[in-house]
C-alpha cells in the first residue's frame, strides 16, 4: 500500500511539472514567476447574454505556497464593466486573465465581504493538468470516492438512516460525509481568500428546499439561485453556432428536466476538444461525467454579501470529467450517462403532478439529488409539519440485474417530507456506495401519496387459539390495536408451525416492521453482503411499517453468515463456525434463531408496538 501511494504521488508529481513546464514554454501563457507587481492586462466573462466582454487587471502581487504546497496564487485588482458597482461576481470563477496577449490563469478567488474587487487569479500552470488525471477502474473509483464503503448489512444502514431521520438529524448531516466541504470556501475571517461562490441556478424548486438543503450549499461554496429552466428555444437555436472560447458562460447540469440544478463559471481555456473552467472545484468530486453546456446569462444582480450572475442552460456540448482542486475540465463532444428518473405524486387534495427529470450518476451525488429532488416534490405541494401520512414505493432498474423494490410509510406530526426522501433513497445510497461490479442504474422510478392526517395504530396484544402445537398445524393469531382516536380493532391472522420442528418450546413474536428491525439488529451486528446480487435480496426484504410480521424463534443460537443467517444449527456444524475460533466480519454469532417469518398483509394503518408469547412443541 505503501509503495502503490508512492507511485501514485510520482505520477501526479510528475503531471505536475510537465504541466507546469509546459506553461513555461508556451508561448500561449505566462509562467507565474514571470508575473510582477504592477503588471496590467484584460480579463474576459460574459455580463450579459453569450457576448463576450473585457475588464481590466492590475496586478497586485504574487502569493507563494498560498492555497496548498506548490500551489501559487496571482493576487490583482479589477476593473471595469459593473465591477465597480459588484465587486467579485459569482459566476466569474474561471474568467481567463491575459497580460500582452498570454494567459496567466483564472480568476477565481476573493476576499467575503471586500469593498473592492481584488480576486486571486489560479495560475494556468496549476490547471493545465486536470485532463492528464485519468479515470480510474469503477471498482478503484468505489474504493477512493468520498463516501467509505458501508460496513454493515443493507438492513442495519437503511435502518439507522430514517431512525436518525425520525429524530431530526438534518438531511445534509445524512447524506454529506464529515469531511467533504469546506473546500477553502468558508472562511471566518475576512483576510482570506476564499474560492468563489458558484451560483446554481434552480428552477422547480421550491423555498422549503433551499432552505433545508442551505448547509449542502455553504459547505461546498454554492450559492443557490432561484431561476428559470432552461432558456427558450429561439437562444438555444441562436446559440447552436456559437463555440465555447475563453470567457464564454459554462454549465455544469447535476438535476434537468421539470427540476433543474445548473452550477455556473467561465471557461478558462480551450484546446481543441479540451476545455478548462473555474478555477476551483466545483464540488471536488475527482473523476465526475457531469453534462457540460452552453450558459446565457440574464443579468448581472448586484448584491451587499455576493452578487452573482443570473444564468440559464443552452445547449449541452460536452462533459465534464474531472473536479479537482484547481478547477474543472472536460470535453467537447463528450456524453453523459444521467439516471433517468420519473416521480408520481399524489397530494392529500388528491391532485397528481408526475414529474420527470435526469440527474447525476454519481456515486456522491446521485443520493444527495435525489434526496433534494424527492424533498421538493413533497414540499411542492404538501406542508412540512402538521399531522400527515406520507407513503413512498417504486423501483431502481438495474442492468443485467433483478430491480430493488422501494417502500414504506410514515406518519406523524412533522419530519414527513424528509422520511419519505430519506427512504426513497436510502436503498440507493447503499448500492451505490458499495463498490461493488455490476450495480449500474438505469432509471428510478417513485410514487408518492400523501394523506393529510395520522393514520397510526398502536399493537396492544396478542392472543392464539391454543398454546400447545404440533409440527406442521396452522393455529390462529389475533391482534389487539388502538388507532389514535382510541377505537380498538381487531386482527385475525393464520400462522402455520414450520414442519419438522423439535419437542420444545418456541416464542411467537409479532411486530410492526421498524420494531422487529430494532430487535434484530441489537442481537448482533449482520455483517456486510458478500456480493451484488445479496443485496439486492436484502434490499428486497426491507420491512414496511404498514403491516405487522410473525416470527417463529427458538432458543437456539444461530450464525450469521456474510449477512445471511443459518438458524438453529447442528452442534457439529455450529462448534465449527463459531466465531470466537476466528476472525471475520462476515461471521457473528446469535443467541436465538428465526425459525420461519411471515409477512401479514398490508393493513390501512401505520402500525406500532411489539409483542410476544410462548408455544409448546408437541412431539
Amino acid at each position: 500500500m505503501k509503495t502503490r501511494r508512492t507511485f501514485l504521488f510520482i505520477i501526479v508529481l510528475s503531471l505536475s511539472l510537465s504541466s507546469a513546464l509546459f506553461a513555461q514554454t508556451n508561448p500561449k501563457f505566462m509562467p507565474v514567476d514571470e508575473v510582477r507587481a504592477g503588471m496590467k492586462g484584460v480579463g474576459k466573462t460574459v455580463f450579459q447574454g453569450t457576448t463576450i466582454e473585457e475588464f481590466n487587471v492590475e496586478v497586485l502581487g504574487v502569493l507563494k505556497n498560498n492555497i496548498a504546497p506548490k500551489q501559487d496564487m496571482i493576487l490583482a485588482r479589477l476593473s471595469g464593466g459593473p465591477l465597480e458597482k459588484t465587486g467579485i461576481i459569482a459566476g466569474m470563477s474561471g474568467s481567463p486573465v491575459y497580460i500582452d496577449g498570454r494567459l496567466i490563469g483564472a480568476v477565481a478567488f476573493a476576499f467575503p465581504l471586500s469593498k473592492e474587487p481584488i480576486a486571486g487569479i489560479q495560475p494556468i500552470g496549476q490547471m493545465l493538468n486536470l485532463l492528464d488525471l485519468k479515470p480510474a477502474p469503477a471498482n478503484a473509483v468505489a474504493q477512493a470516492a468520498s463516501l467509505p464503503v458501508p460496513a454493515v448489512s443493507p438492513t442495519e444502514f437503511v435502518h439507522r438512516l430514517i431512525q436518525e431521520a425520525a429524530a431530526g438529524k438534518p438531511l445534509h448531516e445524512l447524506l454529506l460525509p464529515q469531511f467533504a466541504g469546506n473546500h477553502g470556501t468558508v472562511s471566518t475571517s475576512a483576510a482570506s481568500l476564499v474560492h468563489i461562490q458558484t451560483p446554481v441556478m434552480l428552477s422547480g424548486v421550491t423555498p422549503a428546499a433551499v432552505q433545508h438543503f442551505t448547509p449542502f450549499f455553504n459547505a461546498f461554496g454554492l450559492t443557490p439561485v432561484q431561476a428559470g429552466g432552461s432558456s427558450t428555444a429561439e437562444l438555444r437555436a441562436a446559440a447552436i453556432n456559437q463555440k465555447l472560447e475563453p470567457g464564454s458562460a459554462v454549465n455544469v447540469e447535476m438535476i434537468r428536466g421539470d427540476f433543474n440544478y445548473t452550477a455556473n463559471g467561465t471557461v478558462t481555456y480551450v484546446d481543441g476538444d479540451k476545455v478548462y473552467a473555474f478555477g476551483h472545484p466545483n464540488l471536488g468530486s475527482g473523476s465526475t461525467d457531469l453534462p457540460m453546456s452552453q450558459g446565457y446569462v440574464i443579468t448581472v444582480l448586484p448584491n451587499i454579501q455576493n452578487s452573482f450572475k443570473l444564468a440559464a442552460p443552452l445547449n449541452v456540448v460536452g462533459a465534464f470529467k474531472q473536479d479537482r482542486n484547481t478547477g474543472i475540465a472536460g470535453l467537447v463532444g463528450g456524453q453523459s450517462k444521467m439516471i433517468p428518473v420519473t416521480l408520481t405524486l399524489q397530494s392529500s387534495t388528491n391532485s397528481v403532478n408526475r414529474y420527470s427529470f435526469e440527474i447525476a450518476n454519481d456515486r456522491f451525488l446521485t443520493p444527495l439529488l435525489m434526496n433534494f429532488s424527492i424533498f421538493n416534490s413533497i414540499t411542492a405541494s404538501e406542508r412540512a409539519l402538521g399531522e400527515m401520512t406520507i407513503a413512498v414505493s417504486g423501483k431502481i432498474h438495474l442492468k443485467d440485474n433483478d430491480s430493488i423494490n422501494i417502500g414504506n410509510i410514515f406518519t406523524g406530526d412533522m419530519n414527513g417530507p424528509a422520511m419519505a426522501s430519506v427512504a426513497a433513497i436510502a436503498p440507493v445510497q447503499y448500492l451505490m456506495t458499495t463498490g461493488y461490479d455490476g450495480a449500474v442504474i438505469q432509471k428510478i422510478d417513485l410514487d408518492i401519496v400523501s394523506t393529510e392526517r395520522k393514520t397510526s395504530a398502536a399493537l396492544e396484544s396478542i392472543s392464539v387459539d391454543r398454546t400447545e402445537v404440533r409440527p406442521g398445524e396452522t393455529i390462529n393469531l389475533t391482534a389487539f390495536l388502538r388507532g389514535t382516536s382510541g377505537a380498538s380493532f381487531v386482527e385475525r391472522y393464520p400462522v402455520q408451525i414450520p414442519a419438522g420442528l423439535p419437542a420444545g418450546s418456541i416464542q411467537l413474536l409479532v411486530g410492526d416492521g421498524t420494531t422487529v428491525t430494532s430487535g434484530e439488529l441489537r442481537r448482533g451486528p449482520a455483517g456486510a453482503p458478500k456480493d451484488l446480487p445479496q443485496i439486492i435480496r436484502e434490499l428486497n426484504k426491507l420491512r414496511r411499517n404498514d403491516r405487522l410480521y410473525i416470527k417463529v424463534t427458538s432458543n437456539e443460537p444461530g450464525v450469521v453468515i456474510g449477512g445471511e443467517e443459518l438458524p438453529s444449527l447442528p452442534p457439529s456444524m455450529a462448534a465449527v463456525l463459531n466465531p470466537n475460533r476466528s476472525s471475520s466480519r462476515s461471521v457473528s454469532s446469535t443467541g436465538s434463531s428465526t425459525i420461519r417469518e411471515y409477512e401479514m398483509p398490508q393493513s390501512k394503518y401505520v402500525i406500532q408496538g411489539q409483542r410476544s408469547l410462548t408455544l409448546t412443541v408437541l412431539p
